[in-house]
Order: C-alpha cells, then sequence, then structure tokens
C-alpha cells in the first residue's frame, strides 16, 4: 500500500502535477487557538500542487494535524492582480493555505529533517488560480 492510501487519499495528485516540483519557501505553523501566535517553522517545498504538498521541515508533525501554511511565490502580487479588480496599499508576498498532515517520515542519516506531506483543505480560488498558473507558466 502506498503512503497516504490508508486516509483515502492520493498522493499522485501532488507528485504528479504538472510541474509540481517547484521549489517555494513555506512557513508553518500548527492551526489552533492559541494567542501567542507560535513559532512558524520554515520549509521548502518539494512537490505542491492545489491538492496539497510535500515539503521539507525540521519539525515533525502528527498524521491528522491540521498547519497554518504561508507559501510564498515570487511576485505574487503581480499574479494575483490578473485575477483580482482592487489595490492594495501594501505587497503582499505570500497566501494562506489550511492543510491536514497525511504524513511525516524522517529523512537522512540523523533524522533531523522531516519530509511532511499534507493534503489541502482551505484555500482561496483565487490564490489557486495563482498556483495554478504559477506552476504552469512558470
Amino acid at each position: 500500500m502506498q503512503e497516504g492510501e490508508a486516509c483515502g487519499f492520493d498522493i499522485d495528485l501532488i507528485k504528479k502535477y504538472p510541474r509540481s516540483n517547484r521549489r517555494l519557501v513555506v512557513d508553518v505553523n500548527a492551526y489552533g487557538i492559541e494567542t501567542g501566535g507560535g513559532k512558524l517553522m520554515k520549509g521548502h517545498t518539494v512537490h505542491i500542487s492545489p491538492h496539497g504538498m510535500q515539503f521539507r521541515s525540521s519539525k515533525n508533525y502528527s498524521p491528522g494535524e491540521l498547519l497554518k501554511i504561508y507559501v510564498t511565490l515570487p511576485d505574487y502580487w503581480a499574479r494575483k492582480q490578473r485575477f483580482v479588480d482592487y489595490g492594495r496599499i501594501d505587497v503582499p508576498g505570500s497566501f494562506k493555505m489550511l492543510a491536514k498532515v497525511i504524513s511525516s517520515e524522517d529523512i537522512g542519516k540523523r533524522g533531523k529533517k522531516k519530509m511532511v506531506i499534507v493534503r489541502t483543505v482551505n484555500m482561496d480560488l483565487v490564490d489557486e488560480q495563482v498556483l495554478k498558473t504559477y506552476l504552469q507558466d512558470g
């Protein structure tokens, strides 16, 4: 059985998505009510698609855990302006998505790095379009 099949999620939706192997920076935080604002963990994507992502992280996440992920895209706001009719004073460089952890495995000799696979739970529809065009156009 392939990893992720136990929970009914097909990982090929991420790994075989066209040009999904783009390397992007992600900031990851556990989803919750805490007011302390928790520390964001940095990571890099191995594969990314609108269905989810596979990324490297230094923190281990439990299967089923919900994560807030901030994905940093090059020229994100310029790309998003093609789809929206409003302006902003600030220029955001990333978008948010809510994702559920499918698996988290040790990689490397000492196990300090983790390979995490997550399934997208919620993402803004416009941000999904921006991500799709980024993966298609480059």
